[in-house]
């Protein structure tokens, strides 16, 4: 076959709107869930930016410090929280529905695996806790 000829078989490639994601109600759960996780990135990127300023030295921690209490970063911390708790909630859904746990024949129904994956959450939020409160 010459360079220039066209295949026998052309392949079928469907074109989709750049609005696809807004027709039904699961496509925008999945894009809003996607955009999350540019929240946790963002995140990570600002707990990052502590360790940074812890490693610098006091002036540059204090100068963190003092960064974090502006009322612009107060309400992007916030902003921040909501998107993480719902990019968590939507991935302990998501684990519970893809991740079938048996016990014996029975399966374990979808919410007692994400009640297991809440209690481990708040467990491991306590540990956390409790080093940064006592050590």
């Amino acid at each position: 076959m010459s360079a220039g000829a066209r295949p026998r078989y052309p392949v079928y490639v469907q074109i989709y709107p750049r609005s696809w994601w807004l027709e039904t109600g699961p496509y925008r759960r999945f894009a809003a869930r996607e955009i999350t996780s540019m929240f946790v990135a963002a995140f990570s990127a600002l707990l990052l930016l502590f360790l940074f300023a812890l490693s610098r030295g006091r002036e540059a921690y204090d100068a963190y410090l003092r960064w974090l209490k502006l009322p612009g970063v107060v309400a992007l911390f916030a902003v921040i929280l909501v998107a993480v708790l719902y990019h968590m909630a939507t991935w302990f859904r998501l684990t519970a529905h893809i991740q079938r746990i048996r016990v014996g024949r029975t399966v374990l129904p979808e919410g007692a695996s994400i009640a297991g994956l809440v209690v481990a959450w708040i467990v491991a939020s306590g540990i956390v806790a409790y080093f940064h409160v006592w050590f």
